[in-house]
C-alpha cells in the first residue's frame, strides 16, 4: 500500500508540479515570495490594461488574463520562476490574426474570437504535450538560448524607451521603436525623462546597496504618492489613470467553422512562439537555480493557462520575460509568487482600481528596463567567442532574428543554421591515422603523439563520426589519399570503426567501393571494433560477407596481430606459395 501511495504521489507531482512545490515549500522563502508577488501584481495591472487595448478587448480582460494564466500555470507549469500572462508579442500576434476576421462584428465578436483563439492555442499546446513534443526543446542549444535572451531583453528595453522620454509609442517593432524615439527626441518631456532616470538610478543603487529591499515595489509606492501629492500629471507626466472594474466573465465562445479554419495558422504560430519563448526563459532560471525544467510539462502549463483564459473571455497568454525577470530580481523562489500576484490583481480589479490611478507610467518603464538590462547575457557571449566562434555567431544571429524578424522566425533561423553547421562538421569529421607508442597500450593518433609509430605496409585509420551520405565521399577521398601518400606500399588498410555508431545505405555502398578499389590494388581491407549498430548494417547490406568475416576484427590490436602473422607467413612461405589467411585473435 505504501508503494502504491508513493507511486500515486509521484504521478500527481509529475502531472501537477505545483503540488510538489507546495509540498516542499520552505517558510524562509515566504517573505521574498510575498514581496515579489506584490511587485509583479503592481506591474501586471497597467501592462494587462495596455495589452488588452492592443488586442482590442475591454481593458479589464487583460487583468483577468493575467490572473487566470498565473493560477493555471502555478498548478500545471514546471518552472518555479516563469510567470505567464498577457505579453506584448502575443498581444500583437493576436491583434494581427483577429483584424481580418472580425469584420463589422463589433466588440462582442472581437472578444469572442480572442477567447476562441486562446482556446485553440491551449488545445494545440495540450496536443503537443500529449504527443511528448518537448523534444523540440533539444534543438534550442546554449548559443540559441543566449541569443534569444539578449534579443528578448533588447525588445523589452525598446518597448519602454518611448515611455521613458514621455512620447507615444506607435510601433510594435524594435526598429520602429528606436526610429520613433530618435525622430521625436526633440519632443522629449523633460520632467518625465528626469523622473525616469532618477527611478533607474534608484533601482540600480538599491540593487547594489540594499539588495534585500523590494526596490520595484518601493518605487511604485513612492512615485505614486509623489505624483498624487505634487499633481505631476497636470505637468504632463502620464499616469495609469482611472480603471473601470468588473467581475470576470465565464463561458464558451460560439465559433463558426470558418473562424476556426481562418484562425488555425495563427493559433499554431502562437502555440510555437509561446512554447519556445517560455521554455527558453524557464531554462535560464532552472539552470541558474539548479533544478530541472520538464520541457514536455511546459506544453501542459501553456495549455492550462490558455484554456482557462479562453474560458474567462480573455486572449492568448504566454511567459512574460519582464515580469519573470522582476520576480527573480526580487528573490522570488516558487510559483507562490504567481498565485500571490494573481490574488493581488484580482482583489485590485474588484475593489481598489482607484489606487493606481496616479502611478506614473514611466515608473513601470524604468522597472522593466532595469530588469531587462540585468537579463542581458554579454559575458557568456564573449566566452562563446573565445571558445567556439561559430556558436557565438549563432547567438548573434538569433538575437538579430528575434529583434528584426520575430521570436519564432529568429529561433527557427538559428536552429536551421545550427543544423547546417552540424551537417558541415559531420561531413568533414575528425579522423586520425593510428600508431603505437612505446610503453603505452593501445593505438594512438600519430598527429597528437610525436612518438607514435606506424607499421610498414599497414594503415590503421580511425573515422570519428557516424558514416552517412554527407561524409561517405570524404571517407573515400581520405582512404585514397592515405594510400597514395604512404612512403611504403600499403598491404593492409584497417578501418577503426570504434567511433562509427551508425551506417546508412549510401555510406555502405561507398564503403563497398573503397573495399573493391583497395582489393583491385592488392590491398587487404579490414574493419576493427565495429559497434553493434554498424555490425547490424554490415550484415543487412551484405557488406560483411563481401569484406569477409575473417577481416572483421573485435579490436585494432587483433587486426594488427593478424596483419603481422600474414606478413611473417608471406616472408616464410617459399616463392610462389600462397600466404596464410588472416585469423581473428
Amino acid at each position: 500500500m505504501k508503494r502504491t501511495a508513493a507511486t500515486a504521489g509521484q504521478v500527481l507531482s509529475r502531472v501537477l508540479p505545483g503540488v510538489e512545490q507546495a509540498r516542499t515549500y520552505e517558510r524562509r522563502w515566504l517573505r521574498a515570495d510575498v514581496l515579489a508577488a506584490l511587485t509583479v501584481g503592481a506591474m501586471l495591472i497597467p501592462q494587462g490594461l495596455a495589452y488588452a487595448q492592443i488586442v482590442g478587448v475591454r481593458p479589464v480582460a487583460g487583468l483577468y488574463a493575467g490572473v487566470f494564466a498565473m493560477l493555471a500555470y502555478a498548478l500545471f507549469g514546471p518552472s518555479r520562476h516563469l510567470l505567464l500572462g498577457p505579453e506584448a508579442g502575443a498581444a500583437i500576434l493576436t491583434a494581427t490574426a483577429l483584424a481580418p476576421v472580425v469584420g463589422a462584428g463589433g466588440p462582442e465578436r472581437l472578444a469572442s474570437l480572442a477567447a476562441l483563439l486562446a482556446l485553440m492555442v491551449g488545445g494545440l499546446s495540450l496536443l503537443c504535450g500529449l504527443c511528448r513534443a518537448g523534444a523540440l526543446a533539444d534543438f534550442l542549444s546554449r548559443p540559441i538560448l543566449i541569443g534569444y535572451v539578449n534579443g528578448a531583453a533588447l525588445i523589452i528595453i525598446g518597448s519602454q524607451l518611448a515611455r521613458m522620454f514621455g512620447l507615444e509609442r506607435r510601433s510594435n517593432e524594435f526598429a520602429g521603436q528606436l526610429h520613433e524615439v530618435a525622430a521625436n527626441v526633440g519632443r522629449t518631456h523633460v520632467p518625465t525623462l528626469t523622473l525616469g532616470l532618477g527611478i533607474v538610478a534608484a533601482l540600480v543603487a538599491m540593487r547594489r546597496f540594499l539588495p534585500r529591499w523590494p526596490a520595484p515595489l518601493v518605487m511604485v509606492a513612492l512615485t505614486t504618492l509623489v505624483t498624487w501629492r505634487l499633481q505631476l500629471e497636470h505637468g504632463g507626466v502620464k499616469v495609469v489613470g482611472a480603471i473601470e472594474a468588473s467581475a470576470p466573465a465565464f463561458g464558451l465562445p460560439s465559433p463558426r467553422f470558418e473562424d476556426v479554419r481562418t484562425l488555425l495558422p495563427a493559433a499554431f504560430s502562437l502555440a510555437l512562439v509561446n512554447y519556445a519563448s517560455s521554455v527558453l526563459t524557464g531554462r535560464i532560471y532552472a539552470d541558474r537555480f539548479g533544478y530541472r525544467l520538464d520541457t514536455h510539462q511546459e506544453f501542459f502549463g501553456q495549455a492550462a493557462a490558455n484554456l482557462l483564459t479562453g474560458l474567462t473571455q480573455g486572449f492568448p497568454v504566454t511567459g512574460s520575460d519582464s515580469r519573470t525577470a522582476v520576480n527573480v530580481s526580487m528573490k522570488g523562489r516558487t510559483q507562490l509568487v504567481g498565485v500571490g500576484a494573481a490574488v493581488v490583481v484580482l482583489v485590485f480589479s474588484l475593489f481598489f482600481t482607484p489606487l493606481l490611478s496616479h502611478l506614473p507610467l514611466v515608473t513601470l518603464g524604468a522597472i522593466v528596463i532595469v530588469a531587462a538590462v540585468y537579463l542581458l547575457e554579454l559575458t557568456p557571449l564573449l566566452l562563446l567567442w573565445r571558445v567556439r566562434p561559430m556558436e557565438a555567431v549563432l547567438a548573434v544571429v538569433t538575437t538579430l532574428g528575434v529583434l528584426f524578424l520575430g521570436i519564432l522566425q529568429g529561433i527557427l533561423i538559428a536552429v536551421a543554421l545550427a543544423l547546417v553547421d552540424l551537417i558541415r562538421r559531420a561531413a568533414h569529421p575528425h579522423d586520425a591515422v593510428l600508431g603505437e607508442r612505446e610503453g603505452l597500450p593501445g593505438w594512438h593518433d600519430v598527429e597528437g603523439h610525436a612518438d607514435a609509430e606506424t607499421l610498414p605496409g599497414l594503415v590503421v585509420y580511425r573515422f570519428d563520426a557516424p558514416l552517412f551520405f554527407a561524409n561517405a565521399r570524404f571517407l573515400r577521398e581520405q582512404v585514397h589519399r592515405l594510400v597514395a601518400d604512404s612512403r611504403q606500399p600499403v598491404r593492409w588498410f584497417v578501418l577503426d570503426a570504434s567511433s562509427v555508431f551508425d551506417l546508412d545505405i549510401t555510406a555502405a555502398e561507398s564503403l563497398d567501393q573503397v573495399r573493391h578499389e583497395l582489393t583491385e590494388e592488392g590491398i587487404v581491407f579490414a574493419v576493427a571494433q565495429a559497434r553493434a549498430p554498424m555490425r547490424r548494417m554490415l550484415n543487412r547490406s551484405g557488406l560483411a560477407a563481401l569484406i569477409g568475416q575473417d577481416l572483421l576484427f573485435p579490436t585494432v590490436g587483433a587486426a594488427v596481430r593478424a596483419y603481422l602473422e600474414t606478413r611473417d607467413d608471406a616472408r616464410a612461405a617459399p616463392d610462389g606459395a600462397p600466404a596464410l589467411s588472416p585469423q581473428v585473435h
